[in-house]
């Protein structure tokens, strides 16, 4: 696990500065504290920082080929490195060290850009090719590994956080508001657009070749399964057997790996699947999992708790559980994880992930979660109001619009519940097309509410339609699957990606923490993805395949226990503890002097503290 960056000017008589290399890997220190790699020649400049977790002796990089005509920095880490290792080996490659980013490199001596379809794991790297002056940007199938790319008549540049970009002064910093009207919209910025006009995000499952000539390739590389299937006898039985392979592949470590437990579904299926592999002598030396939960303390905490669902799981498998108090107390964490999300980002789990990432990684390198297990199997709300959204679409639409109407009135409950909210949004879903209908479902603040938060000479210059076209776009595409599945596609393309995933990433990374994603993963979702929706969901029972595929493994309780997620009583405590924070991050004060939104309708947003460490705060800084 590493942090990446580089500088190719197009010009083979301007070098790369070592000073500018030095700056953006020093803004990436936290994504590698063991070790730093630097390689300059001449108008070329790559760099990283290393967190050591594979080949721990070895490994340092960046890495070249036999003849020094290649060379790589590698973000990530490859599952198969081993079978593909001996199959280079076998073929007459030599390889110097016993980690996973010599692999790819051969591969792409082999292979060129379709090297990324041999491996499988969590990616992002680049490779400087001396002899054809070309680079090569990769990044993995479900975007769990970051990369961010600026092009310009210059050059370019990449790296794996925005902040290294802006600390050493390659982006303009001039914002793209359309994309931070998806933000407004969404609560997250889908790829591959950024809060900079002149950056972008490489998309998941996207390579990029850049020539030195100034032009630009980009090539999908792979797509979720299209094909639809029936699902295989025994069903139950498979999914336990993909899952416990998954997470086999998943604990591929040189140091000790430790799980997130939530209390919820997928978090406790792969605590059972690791605790099962530890008890039948398939892990590292037999000893229990250790994992980490979530105990909640102030407003809303009771609706919050799992512990007593986590405490369940640890005494029948005997894990080694630990208990982090989180407290309605983080003035002093707010602009850290701020700073460390890189981008504009209203995910009620931050909080939680960046305290319980903070504990995890005082004894950890590496940690697995049960992110992804709603996505793959049906886990989400919408994904049973999306049928019933059918139904009532059929219904006239002055019906729907005096229902939707009435709907926009009801008050937000107190206890920060969000049952109004997804009434509102399934009521204002409409009759358009599946790509409409998502997206009314994901939305926070709906086509008119938004113009109304701006200023108005902001107000004029956007159109407020980003999201829809970006959503629309990608139901366009040939390899959009027909029907209801095309929500789990969405759901993958876009909130799996740049919202949960990022964020996880952002800030277990801020902590030198890897986290690891057994059920994002293209080999279990090549099986499970094409399985019938109706074997995934029943009739308001979300994920009732994997249900019914760990009845035995799980303690009953978990079955019959509501939905929380993994976002602790966020809601709550801005309502009542945190409320003086907010009011003081959002005062009508600062929003005048930014100019940007409307100061009487702002107190719902947190936009401002971005622009402060992202916009205002000087580059080096």
């Amino acid at each position: 696990m590493c942090g990446i960056a580089g500088v190719i000017h197009r010009d083979p008589d301007q070098p790369v500065s070592r000073a500018l290399l030095k700056c953006l890997c020093s803004a990436l220190e936290h994504r590698g504290p063991d070790d730093e790699g630097l390689y300059v020649s001449g108008p070329v400049g790559l760099g990283m920082r290393r967190l050591s977790i594979i080949d721990l002796s070895g490994g340092q990089q960046p890495i070249f080929n036999e003849d020094g005509s290649k060379v790589i920095v590698f973000n990530g880490e490859i599952y198969n490195y081993r079978e593909l290792r001996r199959g280079l080996i076998a073929r007459g490659h030599t390889l110097r060290s016993q980690g996973d980013t010599e692999t790819v490199l051969h591969l792409y001596e082999e292979l060129g850009p379709a090297c990324v379809e041999q491996l499988r794991g969590m990616f992002a790297f680049a490779i400087w090719d001396a002899t054809q002056r070309t680079l090569l940007l990769g990044r993995d199938r479900f975007g769990i590994k970051p990369l961010y790319v600026l092009t310009a008549p210059w050059g370019i540049a990449f790296a794996s956080e925005l902040k290294a970009l802006h600390a050493a002064d390659l982006t303009s910093r001039a914002l793209d508001w359309e994309a931070l009207d998806m933000f407004l919209q969404l609560g997250y910025i889908p790829a591959p657009a950024s809060p900079f006009r002149d950056v972008r995000k490489l998309e998941p499952a996207q390579t990029l070749l850049w020539k030195s000539s100034g032009e630009t390739v980009v090539r999908r590389y792979w797509h979720l399964p299209h094909e639809r299937a029936s699902g295989p006898p025994a069903v139950e039985t498979r999914i336990r057997e993909w899952v416990d392979e998954s997470v086999a592949a998943h604990q591929v470590s040189d140091v000790p790996v430790a799980v997130f437990l939530s209390g919820g579904l997928d978090s406790s299926s792969v605590v059972a699947s690791m605790a099962l592999r530890e008890a039948g002598g398939g892990g590292r030396g037999g000893e229990p999992p250790h994992a980490f939960t979530a105990r909640y303390f102030g407003s809303g905490n009771e609706t919050a708790d799992e512990t007593g669902l986590a405490r369940q799981l640890a005494e029948r498998y005997g894990v080694n559980l630990t208990l982090v108090d989180i407290q309605p107390e983080i003035r002093d964490v707010f602009e850290p994880i701020v700073w460390a999300l890189d981008e504009p980002h209203a995910d009620d789990s931050a909080i939680p992930t960046w305290l319980l990432s903070q504990t995890v990684a005082r004894d950890y390198k590496v940690a697995l979660t049960g992110i992804g297990g709603d996505e793959l199997f049906g886990g989400y709300p919408r994904h049973l109001g999306l049928p019933l959204a059918e139904v009532y679409a059929k219904l006239p639409a002055a019906v729907r619009r005096l229902a939707s109407a009435a709907a926009h009135l009801l008050p937000e409950p107190r206890a920060a519940t969000l049952g109004v909210d997804r009434v509102k949004r399934f009521l204002r879903s409409g009759d358009g097309a599946m790509s409409e209908r998502f997206l009314s479902f994901m939305t926070r603040l709906a086509d008119g509410e938004r113009p109304g938060l701006y200023a108005p000479g902001l107000r004029a210059t956007i159109t407020g339609q980003a999201a829809r076209t970006r959503f629309r776009s990608l139901c366009l595409e040939e390899t959009c699957p027909p029907g209801l599945s095309a929500a789990l596609y969405l759901d993958y393309m876009t909130y799996l990606p740049d919202d949960i995933l990022a964020l996880s990433d952002r800030l277990a990374m801020a902590h030198s923490l890897e986290i690891r994603v057994p059920f994002v993963d293209h080999e279990l979702a090549a099986r499970v993805f094409p399985l019938p929706y109706h074997l995934k969901i029943g009739w308001w029972r979300n994920k009732r395949l994997l249900k019914r595929a760990m009845r035995d493994r799980l303690p009953a309780a978990h079955f019959g226990a509501p939905k929380r997620g993994f976002v602790g009583p966020t809601s709550a405590w801005l309502r009542n503890e945190l409320r003086g924070m907010l009011e003081d991050e959002l005062s009508p004060a600062r929003q005048r002097r930014l100019g940007y939104f409307d100061p009487p309708t702002i107190d719902r947003l947190l936009f401002s503290t971005w622009h402060r460490l992202y916009v205002e705060r000087p580059a080096g800084k």
